[in-house]
């Protein structure tokens, strides 16, 4: 009858699994009946484990969900690191979560605090703070003193690392060593500081970053931005987003060869000596982050994208080419650029064999080139045309605007007006940089007390300006690009 009487009980116990306080009733109700075990009576939950993957694997295990990594670590007098006490005052406790992300608590307010500080990834995890819910794989990040002071030392704006999406560009000077050696150091220190400014400047003003300069040479990345939406609409976009990044930097290398032709008209006169330069473009995932030692580290991009595109610069000696890009750009924009040799060859260090294509330029006129190229020959060719402007300007004022009302400033406080277009003009491919660039003329014309009411008048002015000024320069695609282009600046110029 009693072991009737137990399987019954068993079969009650099991049904009310789901109720807490039922289960509680009943340990409290038949707490010495004979055959009646207390694991009978559990709820069917498994300890969960917290695997701590160091030079040895360390199973930890946790019987209450919800518990944080650091107080099982401590239950267990595990060695991990929490030197403000679990308060999240430091970060000294932090792991890299490898397995089970999803069973761990979201970030509450002070550790996403730290984490958008400090620029962590989704795996960087604090263990003070991170409640655990199931299986995790974790690692230590510090695991003794030189791990401490390695972390220790990160400043506010320290990234930790993270993978990301860019277009790395590799850049090396043709020649360089021979200027070298037939140049004093001092000449020699002038003019690669100024060959790096030039070749930056197309680099930053089509949304790119320098992530170093090496020797001769540079390395630099043009990374997307985050997509938001739907899962569907992410993918549509981050697709539109490399597009896009892709176009700037094919625009930035192709911009760098314009700079290349001023600068070295100026190499010409003072030293005799003229520079070419090679030029490789590979995409993919990378890892951005800080590397190297505690007290002096530097963000830099590293992965086998950036192997890749410096192979591809080194590429160019081989096959007499100025300009090749890999595959996985072709594939995505190749119908936008014009091609004048296909390389197949294998990469030093790579078994697969690899497509590399010479870029020349764009199949269609780039408007923002375009617009760059066309002020390029303005200024050399025809230099007054500001000078034209400046008077069109004067004239439109006396004839538009109440002058007796208005409260000019002396206009020579103004930051000289070809500066500011000129910048403007370089800066077309980087909607951030611009911004500024517009508020600046926005004030400009301001200080000549022409309203924000005739901006929109002014972009026939200087349309006008610069058919009169350039005849030889102008066409009818020159015409339509300019406008289109003055006009989108004229609607921000509005907005400023």
């Amino acid at each position: 009858m009693q072991l009737v009487f137990y399987h019954f009980f068993d079969f009650v116990v099991r049904s009310l699994q789901f109720c807490k306080k039922k289960r509680e009733f009943l340990l409290a109700t038949v707490p010495n009946f004979p055959y009646f075990k207390p694991n009978h009576l559990k709820l069917g939950f498994k300890k969960l484990q917290i695997i701590f993957y160091d030079k040895e694997t360390t199973r930890l295990k946790s019987e209450k969900k919800g518990t944080t990594i650091l107080e099982t670590a401590l239950k267990h007098e595990y060695p991990l690191y929490h030197l403000c006490g679990g308060n999240t005052k430091c970060t000294t406790c932090r792991v890299y979560v490898s397995d089970g992300i999803s069973n761990l608590s979201n970030r509450n307010e002070r550790e996403q605090l730290l984490a958008d500080r400090k620029g962590w990834p989704s795996e960087i995890r604090l263990a003070c703070q991170t409640e655990v819910f199931g299986d995790i794989g974790v690692r230590r990040i510090i695991r003794d003193n030189k791990d401490l002071k390695t972390v220790t030392s990160e400043s506010k704006s320290s990234n930790t690392g993270e993978e990301c999406f860019a277009v790395i560009l590799f850049l090396d000077i043709k020649g360089f060593t021979s200027f070298t050696e037939s140049n004093l150091a001092y000449d020699v220190v002038f003019v690669l500081n100024r060959f790096f400014h030039e070749m930056s400047e197309p680099i930053l003003n089509n949304g790119g970053e320098i992530d170093k300069f090496i020797g001769d040479g540079i390395l630099a990345f043009f990374q997307i931005s985050n997509a938001k939406g739907s899962k569907q609409s992410q993918e549509e976009e981050i697709q539109n987003l490399k597009t896009e990044t892709m176009k700037s930097a094919i625009r930035a290398c192709l911009r760098m060869f314009d700079q290349l032709q001023k600068f070295n008209i100026e190499m010409k006169d003072r030293f005799n000596f003229t520079f070419d330069i090679r030029l490789g473009l590979h995409a993919g995932n990378v890892i951005y982050g800080d590397i190297g030692h505690s007290e002096f580290k530097s963000q830099t991009v590293l992965g086998d994208v950036v192997n890749v595109a410096s192979r591809l610069e080194a590429l160019n000696k081989k096959t007499n080419t100025r300009f090749l890009v890999s595959d996985v750009i072709y594939d995505t924009i190749g119908k936008l650029l014009s091609i004048d040799k296909k390389v197949i060859t294998k990469l030093r260090g790579k078994s697969d064999v690899m497509k590399a294509y010479s870029v020349i330029g764009f199949k269609e006129k780039d408007s923002i080139l375009l617009t760059q190229q066309y002020f390029d020959q303005l200024n050399t060719k025809y230099p007054k045309w500001i000078h034209n402007y400046e008077n069109n300007l004067e004239s439109f004022r006396n004839k538009n605007v109440n002058l007796e009302n208005s409260s000019a400033s002396n206009e020579g406080d103004l930051i000289p007006l070809l500066q500011i277009l000129e910048s403007i003009v370089d800066k077309l491919g980087n909607p951030k940089s611009l911004k500024k660039e517009i508020s600046i003329l926005a004030n400009h014309y301001n200080m000549l007390s022409i309203p924000i009411e005739n901006f929109s008048k002014l972009v026939p002015v200087l349309l006008n300006t610069l058919e009169e000024s350039s005849y030889e320069l102008w066409n009818q695609t020159i015409s339509l690009v300019l406008k289109e282009v003055w006009t989108d600046i004229t609607i921000q110029l509005l907005e400023s």
